[in-house]
């Protein structure tokens, strides 16, 4: 009877093992992604004695957020389907420059907005027409862009005789200081963002060329019609990120923009996002992996560690992530 009880328990235990790590395997990705923020926000809540979650330092937090999320939800559409953009420091900063001389010339934030917005879309649209139409890899391509637009911001910079900034910044004010408005503006864009993603044709089909592009469009997937609609989704929010993050800064310089690229790639890879995009893609890894990367950030900067070394640490982060999140066939890592 003993021997029977000890068999039954024995492959009730051999039963529930394989379902456990069945579910962490299934899930791992999801599991990485919350367990990496949660881990964040413990280390750090105890490195600075609670700093971390002050009422001031969460404000601050908020506004550092503001950019990298909203421009973070727009690039999921282009890395579900297995794209990539290198582009978009330098095409918010040539957006922030036309704002600047639009809100300038007299026009109301809202037209400010709107060509902000407008360069964007164009910017994003003439990266996938070369993407599409020379057959190049998508990171090429917005090496082009990335270039065009920075030429652009550069010489208008140091050509100007004058700092080139918005002269009047009171219109300005709700966008970059007004916390309750800026956490509406960030709920609305994130739920958008998952509607668009996960219940509407647009994200299916992004996400069903990222699995397989040849299999997607002999479903009846117009490939590149879902990847212009997918750019030009992105092009919207990079522009109205511009606009956030010129609300801020109410400056142009060389620099505007700058390593912004490389944020956001950091952000999607710790929220959890594969660069080979595909079903598993979520726009999740957009919300979770800029709000992680931006408390990783101020985190190190609350407990003491050198500028220079802050970028060293995130590095690590970043491998490690990766490491965990894309131990799969070498053929399938890199993006297209």
């Amino acid at each position: 009877m003993e021997h029977g009880n000890t068999a039954t328990q024995g492959r009730l235990g051999r039963g529930r093992f394989p379902g456990t790590l069945g579910f962490l395997k299934k899930n791992k990705n999801t599991l990485i992604q919350y367990a990496g923020l949660a881990l964040v926000i413990v280390v750090f809540a105890l490195l600075t004695g609670g700093d971390l979650l002050s009422s001031f330092n969460l404000r601050t937090i908020i506004k550092q957020l503001a950019v990298l999320f909203t421009i973070s939800v727009g690039m999921v559409f282009i890395f579900s389907h297995g794209g990539m953009d290198i582009s978009v420091g330098a095409v918010m900063a040539l957006s922030s420059l036309t704002a600047v001389y639009t809100l300038n010339a007299g026009a109301p934030l809202a037209v400010g907005i709107l060509a902000a917005i407008v360069v964007s879309v164009i910017c994003y649209l003439l990266n996938v027409f070369i993407a599409i139409q020379f057959g190049l890899m998508s990171v090429i391509s917005s090496l082009s862009v990335m270039f065009i637009a920075r030429g652009l911001v550069t010489y208008k910079v140091s050509t100007a005789t004058e700092k080139l900034s918005v002269v009047d910044t009171e219109q300005l004010k709700l966008l970059g200081r007004n916390i309750p408005f800026i956490l509406i503006f960030l709920i609305l864009i994130g739920l958008i963002g998952i509607v668009l993603f996960h219940y509407t044709k647009i994200g299916k089909y992004n996400r069903a060329i990222g699995d397989n592009s040849l299999a997607a469009m002999q479903s009846g997937v117009q490939v590149k019609k879902a990847k212009i609609t997918g750019y030009a989704l992105a092009g919207v929010l990079v522009g109205f990120a511009s606009i956030l993050s010129l609300a801020r800064s109410t400056v142009i310089s060389e620099n505007t923009g700058a390593g912004m690229e490389m944020d956001v790639i950091v952000a999607l890879i710790l929220g959890g996002l594969s660069l080979n995009g595909g079903s598993k893609a979520k726009m999740s890894s957009a919300i979770v992996g800029s709000i992680t990367y931006i408390l990783l950030n101020n985190g190190l900067v609350m407990v003491g560690v050198a500028p220079e070394m802050v970028s060293l640490v995130k590095g690590v982060v970043f491998l490690l992530v990766v490491f965990l999140l894309l131990k799969r066939p070498s053929s399938e890592v890199m993006p297209r």
